[in-house]
């Protein structure tokens, strides 16, 4: 597929059918995260791959509950970065540009791949952070 079909191809859907999560498959959408662009080649970003069935029941509690339809999600990627890892230059930070774009090569590969990748922002951000700590309930 050309880069312009994936861009078109490339939807926010809310109805998920269960996808089969191989090792393989992390490592080639990770590859392809890894070779976008980023200040001094930085890559400030942090991607954490979550598709283990009992981590991932984990995570999912931390959804809001306008997120239920990622309740069925075969895998959630928890993305992250902090100022420190990334260029300032007369006071820009350039951390959050640069996740942004790794963010971006990675919901194109995954539609490339036929994957639905949907961004979303309405989690517990504390609870995320302890479960991905291995500090998350039992």
């Amino acid at each position: 597929m050309d880069l312009k079909n994936i861009i078109d191809k490339r939807r926010a859907y809310r109805s998920l059918e269960p996808v089969e999560i191989t090792e393989n498959l992390v490592r080639d959408i990770a590859e392809c995260v890894r070779l976008a662009p980023s200040c001094f080649n930085n890559q400030p970003w942090r991607f954490v791959f979550v598709y283990e069935p009992r981590m991932l029941k984990k995570l999912k509690s931390a959804l809001s509950s306008g997120n239920e339809w990622a309740t069925t999600a075969s895998m959630i990627v928890a993305v992250f970065s902090k100022k420190e890892l990334d260029c300032v230059s007369d006071g820009r930070d350039y951390y959050l540009f640069d996740t942004g774009m790794g963010t971006a090569y990675l919901i194109l590969r995954a539609t490339d791949l036929g994957l639905v990748a949907h961004p979303i922002a309405g989690y517990d951000e504390g609870k995320v952070k302890s479960i991905l700590a291995g500090k998350g309930s039992q």
